[in-house]
């Protein structure tokens, strides 16, 4: 449980956020992301799925130390591009998840694919919202190695939908996280969920 001595952050709009071909844009799901990190400065963020770079910008001008990753080229050079224009300091790489990622981490935030698709994707763009055929599959994917990233007392925030499978995520969360619902965005046909998760104490 978050005791009070971080940082909530929230949505600046004196970050300025260029976008760019294949990249995701920053959306109402980008925002709720944002919306509901906590962290304290000097803390270790690592940003999966970083896209523009938002919230590892957002991250960044908290006072945190931040790395962001994503598979996509284009994404890491657009959230270095967006680092230097903000005077941000924000370690970029390009990862698939943790395939590059060393060290421990305070806080891990993920904005996954999560929207349901029977075909794999065809462009970068595809890949930044396809989450397999549930939904479920990047983000399963994400939960069965983030917990080895995280140091102790740390967390994660991730972003769902009710277009994904979310049972089958939470299922999987269970067996290893300790899980909070934090905010839901409503919209027209779609929720979006933002969760807070810990690793057991219980776990080795």
């Amino acid at each position: 449980m978050v005791t009070g001595i971080y940082t909530a952050v929230k949505v600046d709009t004196g970050i300025d956020i260029d976008i760019a071909p294949e990249v995701y844009n920053p959306s109402d799901d980008s925002y709720l992301l944002v919306n509901v990190i906590e962290v304290s400065p000097d803390e270790r963020v690592l940003d999966v799925g970083t896209g523009t770079g938002i919230a590892a910008l957002h991250a960044a001008k908290a006072g945190a130390r931040v790395t962001a990753v994503d598979i996509n080229p284009h994404a890491v050079a657009c959230a270095r591009s967006n680092a230097l224009k903000n005077d941000l300091k924000v370690e970029v790489l390009q990862s698939d998840l943790f395939e590059k990622v060393v060290g421990l981490y305070n806080v891990i935030t993920f904005n996954p694919p999560y929207l349901p698709d029977e075909n794999a994707p065809s462009s970068w763009a595809e890949r930044a919202w396809s989450g397999g055929a549930d939904g479920a599959e990047v983000v399963v994917r994400f939960l069965e190695d983030a917990w080895r990233f995280l140091a102790p007392n740390g967390r994660i925030f991730i972003i769902l939908s009710s277009f994904g499978s979310i049972r089958t995520v939470l299922r999987t969360a269970k067996e290893r996280y300790d899980i909070e619902m934090v905010e839901e965005k409503h919209m027209f046909f779609e929720s979006i969920l933002a969760y807070r998760m810990s690793v057991k104490k219980s776990n080795p």
